[in-house]
């Protein structure tokens, strides 16, 4: 009947999509990022997938899949904006490969045909074809990865994990900063998740992007000073404040399982 209402749930999709957002979520699996926009394109939806997407140069993955399928956008006035993204990540070093997911007969699909987008930024119809397009891409002898059980005795695995990569890609300096990253970070995931852990570590140019994943959703909220009854991954504890003063760069983001929270060494002046 014309005057049935909506259940909330479908109120808030519709919202979203006339008003637009931004999802991120890895891959640890893949070294891959995926952000989807969703909604009417405008210049705050402009400015948030900007936002999205340079946080995820940061933490400097093998590549940014943009899925743009539910992208309201009938003018293609977002194509500039792909194109700088694309180009941004090629000129990072090492290079980020940016690719985005289209159907094939939208108008942003051929405008970025037209701007030769093709070099800079690749435009795939599904997600399958993106992700099978761009994994593998970093050598197997520059990415190591060990599964870990939640217990004590994981902290002594990663650290060898680190101690064995630095060695092998010659990058002594590193090895201490770290090996205490991924102890705390593995050493946090298996006292609060309790879960499984997946221990990453990738060579990144002269640096080295780790990575420390497990089935807990929760990511971790900073705080300082911590108040009384926030989650233990808060920054107070001194294991994040440890891995915040040796790292580069460090994040947190949620996973198709849980979460990665992952941390950039790169070799300071000296």
């Amino acid at each position: 009947m014309s005057g049935e209402l909506k259940p909330p749930y479908l109120i808030r999709r519709a919202r979203a999509r006339r008003e637009g957002s931004v999802s991120v979520t890895a891959d640890v699996d893949a070294g891959v990022i995926e952000v989807a926009v969703r909604g009417r394109w405008s210049p705050s939806l402009r400015v948030e997938a900007w936002t999205a997407v340079t946080k995820c140069f940061v933490e400097h993955p093998l590549a940014v899949i943009v899925d743009l399928h539910d992208l309201d956008d009938p003018l293609a006035s977002s194509a500039p904006a792909w194109w700088t993204m694309g180009i941004t990540g090629a000129r990072l070093a090492p290079p980020v490969s940016v690719v985005v997911c289209l159907p094939l007969t939208t108008a942003l699909t051929a405008r970025l045909n037209r701007l030769g987008a093709k070099r800079y930024l690749p435009v795939f119809t599904t997600l399958p074809d993106a992700r099978a397009a761009v994994a593998g891409r970093l050598p197997l002898t520059q990415r190591v990865r060990v599964h870990l059980p939640p217990q004590p005795g994981a902290v002594i695995t990663a650290g060898a994990l680190i101690a064995d990569a630095c060695e092998a890609w010659q990058l002594p300096r590193l090895r201490h900063p770290a090996g205490l990253i991924i102890c705390e970070l593995v050493d946090n995931a298996v006292k609060h998740a309790g879960t499984a852990v997946v221990a990453t570590v990738a060579r990144r140019g002269a640096g080295i992007h780790l990575a420390v994943s497990d089935e807990d959703p929760r990511l971790p909220v900073v705080a300082d000073p911590a108040p009384r009854g926030r989650h233990a991954w808060d920054e107070g504890s001194p294991g994040l404040r440890a891995v915040h003063a040796a790292a580069t760069v460090w994040g947190a983001m949620p996973t198709a399982t849980g979460k990665v929270i992952w941390a950039v060494v790169r070799p300071g002046p000296g």
